[in-house]
């Protein structure tokens, strides 16, 4: 019988198509890393709700935090541990390290979870096996915790988004690191040149689906001229996605920016 491990570890070499204009991983491509990671230990705890090729179950993430404080460069190696952190009502926990290839800690993350049933959509008490709870770590990987990002004022319109096909997974709806790809591209690209994202919050609110409409709008910029929103320096940024058709909001985030070193 195969030992369980209560910490799982994946390793990742940063491809040409993960990185972005400063020859770096963006953070879309970290989380797909994160997300992967936390797929392939649920699945070896025996814990990753599916049958067959069909799911019982599915996991849904409803929260992430994403420290970082250095990015990987093209074709640089990294690995990313993961485990599961117990149970805090119907929310799943789950922490991250991001390591380079010499084991130094470049960043980490923190989740929560929910169990959906696939019809419904409604969430569902987390069954943990005794042998899971057992292998448990219970102190946080980072101090800040996910919670809800309040987005109170005015905010400036960004850019929209329109879910196509090639954006919608096997649950039939946007997958979770399209959201970061669509803040990533709101942004102008000077910000990103000039900044980093050293601490990243979502908060994934309700489904989106193929042919929804979604504009982005963002809080703590300013204009340079008409149209070109730019950060005044590095400054903590609010992102929100709201659906089209009927003004829900499907995601919030918050962006805190440090300045490049050149």
């Amino acid at each position: 019988m195969e030992e369980k491990k209560s910490i799982w570890t994946d390793q990742y070499s940063v491809g040409w198509y993960d990185t972005d204009v400063t020859k770096s991983a963006n953070l879309a491509a970290i989380c797909n890393y994160l997300q992967e990671t936390a797929w392939h230990h649920a699945d070896h705890l025996n814990f990753g709700l599916r049958k067959g090729n069909e799911f019982e179950f599915i996991w849904a993430i409803v929260r992430l935090v994403v420290k970082l404080d250095k990015y990987p460069g093209w074709t640089d190696k990294i690995s990313v541990k993961t485990w599961h952190r117990g149970t805090e009502g119907l929310f799943a926990m789950r922490d991250f390290e991001v390591l380079d290839a010499s084991g130094v800690r470049i960043g980490c993350a923190t989740s929560q979870w929910f169990i959906l049933d696939p019809v419904s959509r409604r969430p569902q008490q987390a069954v943990v096996d005794r042998e899971i709870l057992h292998m448990t770590r219970h102190e946080p990987v980072m101090q800040e915790q996910p919670e809800k990002i309040q987005i109170i004022g005015p905010v400036e319109f960004l850019s929209t988004e329109k879910a196509r096909f090639a954006e919608i997974d096997m649950y039939e709806h946007v997958n979770n690191t399209r959201y970061v790809e669509w803040i990533l591209n709101a942004i102008r690209p000077q910000i990103h040149k000039q900044n980093f994202i050293s601490s990243f919050t979502i908060e994934f609110l309700h489904e989106t689906k193929l042919g929804d409409e979604v504009d982005i709008f963002g809080q703590g910029f300013i204009h340079e001229d008409p149209g070109r929103p730019v950060i005044q320096g590095p400054e903590i940024t609010l992102v929100k996605g709201v659906r089209r058709v009927n003004g829900q909001v499907v995601f919030r985030a918050k962006l805190q920016w440090k300045v490049r070193e050149l």
